[in-house]
């Protein structure tokens, strides 16, 4: 498919005036007040008001790859869908009905860990090869899902200056009704619905994502299966879990995943009966066999399973009834346990670890390095090649994914949801948020300026937003609460580089707030966080709102670091910049 990797223009490709820039114009990555970027930020970690190396905003436009095709290298031909061969023919026909005049749009819902994705990438799989264009995008958290979008639209044949305006949910749907030739817009883990609203509402068919007209589709796979969410003209199909008349296909995805000689067809029936017919449950348990069957004998421990009966025993010892909300939990730990036997002693930590950061795709090479990991209790004693011996390790055994990069962009690991929820742990939080507050801030990222920087900080972004969200910030000490900030600032110059100006604004302001209630008026993080907010606000065309926050920044720079100093003549230049822009309305 072409333009599967589309280039987003930053700062000075949105939101920002036409003609000349003036000092103080448009964002670039060299605005370290924005970055909290290399001079300021060690300044700021120094505990000191030193902002010598702070530079100016000089436009500088960024360009964000972001890839909207279909992940079809995750399906796999010769394992099959099990038990889903009816929803497969329903989706089907309901996708090659005339969707009327109200549109279509299908919401495949269920639990997490009953397979909903994997359905959605056979319908991607089936309807590409028919010749229908297919985008596909995830919903994990909000910048990404946008950023995304306005992918589509462009490849749908928005322009650069179309999408600078404010109406991209309206811009997006316009152009999509256009196309005459079939597509489908897939939409990923849409576990939290409100991030499809967009600037208008789901329900009332107005957000984000609506129904299609004409030959289009869109497919969102879900866990709300609420009605009021997603309007009354969504066809909603609800997916169960394998269990009744389908657990014979249970007992097949276990197979497919183990070797013959873990049993017979009936022991995989009782083991599939066990867990649930749960199918993310039933290809780990397979997985897990077929590891331990893979390991020499003198290397397992008497009690590692290598059977379904075996496998069936640890999995319910101790147990004295079955608990459908600790299924995953039971089958994470005997995994584990398996890669503690084979010598990956650090596996656990590493899991709870990575269940610690946000419910979003993670560039593990920018965050879990040997120095990221040093303060991370026995995590500290792994090299990098220990460190991508564990990853592999939990990737074999169908914990984590590892996903190859696109041109561009860093390589990235995926969790499921349940696999987090199982493997959270109190303590390793602080951790997680010590880690991805270092790699944000880091002068590698905060100095480069080429796609696959951009793309990790963008990959960060949700990390770094779900760290500031559940951080305990009346118990940490001020310097781990000035690099959090630093990190949020670098987050709300990324969002403003991708066009996002109304979220970087929300950011900030956020920030602000938090700064109001714990950080002296006069630290540096607060110059840093208002001074942003105001090229945020110019961005948005609020130039009097913007004149009132550089005019404070300004006085209490002079106040603090004196009138010629280069952080207060940078305040000064932005603020005749915008000075002029209003005498020039």
């Amino acid at each position: 498919m072409s333009g599967e990797h589309e280039q987003i223009d930053g700062a000075g490709g949105r939101g920002v005036p036409a003609g000349p820039v003036e000092p103080g114009g448009a964002v670039g990555r060299g605005d370290d007040r924005l970055t909290g970027g290399t001079a300021h930020g060690n300044a700021v970690r120094a505990g000191r008001a030193d902002l010598t190396l702070r530079m100016s905003d000089p436009a500088a436009p960024v360009a964000v790859a972001v890839t909207v095709t279909p992940p079809l290298g995750l399906r796999d031909p010769a394992r099959p869908l099990r038990g889903r061969e009816e929803t497969l023919e329903r989706l089907e026909a309901e996708l090659a009905a005339d969707p009327g005049a109200e549109g279509r749009l299908l919401a495949l819902c269920g639990t997490g860990g009953c397979g909903k994705t994997a359905i959605a990438l056979e319908i991607a799989a089936r309807r590409s090869a028919a010749g229908c264009r297919v985008w596909w995008v995830e919903a994990r958290n909000g910048p990404a899902l946008e950023a995304a979008l306005r992918a589509v639209a462009r490849q749908a044949g928005a322009s650069p200056e179309e999408l600078e305006r404010g109406d991209t949910a309206d811009l997006l749907w316009s152009r999509l009704a256009r196309l005459d030739t079939p597509w489908l817009l897939v939409v990923d883990n849409a576990d939290d619905p409100a991030l499809l609203d967009g600037p208008g509402s789901l329900g009332a068919g107005t957000g984000w994502i609506r129904p299609a007209t004409g030959p289009g589709a869109v497919l969102v796979t879900t866990r709300d299966s609420t009605r009021a969410t997603w309007g009354r003209v969504a066809r909603l199909h609800l997916l169960r879990p394998l269990t009744g008349a389908r657990l014979d296909a249970a007992a097949l995805i276990l197979r497919d995943h183990a070797p013959a000689t873990a049993g017979t067809p009936a022991e995989a029936h009782a083991l599939a009966a066990r867990l649930g017919g749960l199918p993310l449950a039933l290809r780990l348990a397979g997985t897990c066999l077929d590891q331990a069957n893979l390991t020499p004998p003198p290397f397992r421990t008497p009690a590692t399973p290598t059977t379904w009966t075996g496998y069936l025993r640890a999995w319910e010892e101790g147990l004295d009834r079955l608990d459908p909300g600790h299924v995953l939990a039971r089958t994470r730990a005997m995994s584990v346990a398996l890669l503690e036997q084979r010598g990956h002693v650090h596996a656990r930590a590493l899991l709870e670890l990575l269940a610690a950061f946000a419910d979003a795709d993670l560039p593990y090479t920018y965050l879990l390095t040997p120095d990221r990991l040093a303060q991370a209790g026995p995590l500290a004693a792994l090299d990098g090649p220990a460190i991508r011996q564990h990853l592999t390790a939990l990737a074999e055994l169908g914990l984590v994914e590892l996903l190859d990069p696109a041109p561009g962009t860093p390589a990235v690991l995926r969790m499921h949801p349940l696999v987090r929820d199982a493997s959270r742990t109190p303590g390793t939080a602080p951790v997680a948020t010590g880690i991805v507050t270092a790699a944000a801030t880091a002068d590698g990222l905060q100095d480069g300026m080429d796609s696959e920087v951009t793309a990790a900080l963008r990959s960060l972004a949700p990390h770094v937003l779900d760290a500031f969200a559940r951080a305990d910030l009346a118990g940490l000490e001020e310097s781990a609460l000035s690099e959090l900030a630093l990190a949020v600032n670098a987050t709300a110059r990324q969002l403003l580089a991708d066009g996002l100006h109304s979220r970087a604004r929300s950011v900030l302001g956020s920030l602000r707030a938090v700064e109001r209630e714990y950080v002296e008026p006069a630290h540096p993080c607060t110059f840093i966080t208002r001074y942003n907010l105001a090229l945020v606000l110019r961005g948005q065309g609020e130039l009097a709102q913007a004149r009132e926050e550089l005019e404070a920044v300004l006085a209490a720079e002079a106040e603090r670091l004196g009138p010629d100093h280069p952080a207060t003549r940078i305040t000064r230049q932005s603020l005749d910049g915008v000075l002029r822009m209003l005498e020039g309305r």
